[in-house]
C-alpha cells in the first residue's frame, strides 16, 4: 500500500522553494519506492518532478511530469510545470505551448497565465504581458507573479505610477524582497518630518540604483537611518553624511537595532513610488561620492599607463535566476573597438576573467585586470576605480548603476529586449547615467 503522505501533491511552485539538495534527494528516493509499488502513480511522478526541479535538474523534471501526463493528460499543474522548466531553459516557445495546453484544460489556471505574461515580457510584448497578467489576477486577485510581471511591463512602458504600485506588491512576500522591521513602526506613507528607516533589498546594483531617491528622502525627513549591504556601507555614508548608515543587512548580529526606534520604515525600492511618478521626476544628477584617497591612488596608477583614454569594460552580469544569459557577452563583442580604437582597457569584472589572456593574444591588446579593485567585497575600491576612468562600457550589471551614480559616461549594452529599467524603446535612460 502506498504511503498516503506521498500521494498528496505538493502545492508549491518548484522554482521558488529552493529546498536543500539532500532534502530533495531523500524525497526522490521516497517517490521511487512508491513507484516501484505502483508504476502508474501520477502524483508520485509529479512530486518527483518537483524535487528534480528544485535541484535544477530540469530535464529530469520534465521527464517526470510527462510520465504524470501519460497517466492523466488533464494534469494541469504538470503541463504548467513543464512550461516553467522550458522557460528556465530560455525556450519560451516550448514553454508557451505547455502553458497554453494547461489553459486549454483549465481556462482559469492562473499560474499558466502568469507564465504567458512572463514569456511576453521576454519578447518585448509588454501590452500582451499586461493583458495576461490581468487575466491571471481576475482568476486570483492575489497572484503575486502576475503583479510582478505587470509591474515590469508598466515600467518598461514608462507607466510609472501603475508600475511602482505593482512593483512593491511583493515586499515581504518574496525571499529577495525581505521586509525589515525594527519595532512597531508602520510602513512609511510619505508623511514628512519623520525619522524613517530605509532598508536595502535585492542586489547591490538595486541598492545603488534606488539610492538616487535618497536625496529626496533626506530632504523630506527629520532623520534617515539606512540599513544596507555592508559592501556599499561606506559609499552611502560618505554620499549621504546626514544619515546614519548601517551595513548589517545580511548580518546575524545587528546590535544597533536593540535600542533603535523610528517613526516608519521603507524599502529602498519603494522610494520611486513617492518620488519618480513622471519622466521629469528623474533628475539625472550624480549622487555617489568616491573615497578621495582611493581615487588618488587609482589616478596615480592610471597615469603610469600614458595619455590614451582609459576605458572600463564589464561583459558578464547577473546569476541564472536574474537573466544571466541575457546580460552576458564575450570579449569578441568588443572586437571593433579593440581593432579600431587605441585605448587603455581596464577590466571591471568581479568574476569570469579567464578569457582575458586569449582576447589579449587575439587582438594584440592589454586588458588591465586589477583584482584588488574589482574582486573585493567592499565595493568602495570599484567605485573609486570607476570614478577615474574616461568611459565605461558594460552589460547590465552593478557597474552601470555605479557609473550612473558617479555621473560617469557609460555605454550600456542591453539585450534586444532589455529589462524594465532600460525601457522598451528609445535612448533615454531614466536613472542617472549619461549614455546608453
Amino acid at each position: 500500500m502506498v504511503d498516503a503522505k506521498i500521494s498528496k501533491k505538493l502545492d508549491k511552485d518548484p522554482f521558488l522553494e529552493g529546498e536543500p539538495e539532500p532534502m530533495n534527494s531523500k524525497a526522490i528516493e521516497s517517490y521511487e519506492m512508491a513507484l516501484a509499488i505502483k508504476e502508474d502513480f501520477a502524483a508520485a511522478w509529479y512530486n518527483k518532478g518537483n524535487s528534480f526541479a528544485n535541484m535544477g535538474r530540469l530535464y529530469d523534471a520534465i521527464d517526470c511530469y510527462k510520465q504524470a501526463l501519460r497517466i492523466d493528460e488533464k494534469d494541469v499543474p504538470a503541463w504548467h510545470n513543464i512550461g516553467k522548466c522550458y522557460h528556465e531553459r530560455q525556450k519560451d516557445e516550448e514553454a508557451d505551448r505547455h502553458f497554453h495546453k494547461a489553459i486549454q484544460v483549465n481556462p482559469g489556471f492562473y499560474n499558466a497565465l502568469e507564465g504567458l505574461s512572463l514569456s511576453s515580457i521576454n519578447r518585448g510584448e509588454f501590452e500582451k504581458a499586461i493583458a495576461y497578467s490581468n487575466r491571471a489576477l481576475a482568476e486570483n486577485h492575489d497572484a503575486l507573479e502576475a503583479r510582478t510581471n505587470r509591474a515590469m511591463a508598466y515600467l518598461a512602458l514608462k507607466r510609472w505610477r501603475e508600475g511602482w504600485r505593482d512593483y512593491n506588491a511583493n515586499i515581504g512576500r518574496e525571499k529577495n524582497r525581505k521586509e525589515m522591521k525594527y519595532g512597531e513602526e508602520p510602513r512609511w506613507d510619505g508623511t514628512k518630518g519623520l525619522h524613517v528607516a530605509c532598508y536595502g533589498e535585492q542586489g547591490i546594483g538595486d541598492e545603488l540604483s534606488f539610492a538616487s531617491c535618497l536625496p529626496d528622502l533626506v530632504r523630506d525627513c527629520k532623520q534617515v537611518t539606512i540599513e544596507c549591504d555592508w559592501r556599499v556601507e561606506r559609499v552611502l555614508q560618505r554620499s549621504f553624511p546626514t544619515t546614519r548608515v548601517c551595513g548589517t543587512r545580511y548580518k546575524d548580529e545587528r546590535k544597533w537595532v536593540k535600542d533603535f526606534a523610528c517613526d516608519a520604515r521603507v524599502a529602498i525600492g519603494e522610494l520611486p513610488s513617492f518620488y519618480r511618478l513622471k519622466d521629469s521626476d528623474f533628475p539625472g544628477m550624480p549622487y555617489l561620492l568616491p573615497r578621495p584617497d582611493m581615487t588618488l591612488q587609482w589616478r596615480a596608477l592610471l597615469n603610469t599607463l600614458g595619455d590614451k583614454p582609459k576605458i572600463g569594460l564589464a561583459w558578464t552580469g547577473g546569476i541564472p535566476r536574474t537573466g544571466q544569459h541575457r546580460r552576458t557577452v564575450t570579449l569578441d563583442t568588443f572586437a571593433p573597438l579593440f581593432k579600431g580604437f587605441d585605448a587603455d582597457w581596464v577590466s571591471l569584472q568581479y568574476k569570469d576573467v579567464e578569457d582575458i589572456p586569449k582576447a589579449e593574444e587575439k587582438y594584440g591588446i592589454k586588458i588591465h585586470d586589477w583584482d584588488w579593485g574589482t574582486r573585493v567585497k567592499d565595493y568602495d575600491q570599484t567605485i573609486a576605480l570607476i570614478s577615474e576612468l574616461d568611459l565605461i562600457i558594460s552589460v547590465c550589471t552593478t557597474v552601470v548603476h555605479a557609473a550612473g551614480g558617479l555621473g560617469k559616461e557609460c555605454w550600456c549594452l542591453v539585450p534586444e529586449v532589455p529589462m524594465w529599467r532600460y525601457l522598451a524603446a528609445g535612448e533615454w535612460f531614466p536613472w542617472p547615467i549619461l549614455g546608453s
